[in-house]
């Protein structure tokens, strides 16, 4: 189910890149969303946590090349 939910983010993802909308503002848009729910769902204590974690974890950009972001 999670591949499921991530790869219909992602295939609306690549079709708003292909509307020409700029990377930052849609990387953008699905942070504040993802904060949200997490403000929404978590206690204060545990969305600290999660934020700091977020901030820490080292993330491998997409190989663009290829012509696909996965």
């Amino acid at each position: 189910m999670k591949d499921r939910v991530y790869n219909q983010i992602l295939e609306h993802v690549i079709r708003l890149l292909s509307e020409r909308y700029p990377i930052e503002m849609i990387a953008g848009c699905l942070m504040v969303i993802a904060q949200r729910l997490y403000k929404t769902h978590l206690s204060a204590k545990d969305y600290k946590k999660i934020m700091k974690v977020a901030s820490e974890i080292e993330i491998q950009p997409y190989d663009v090349k290829k012509g696909t972001l996965h």
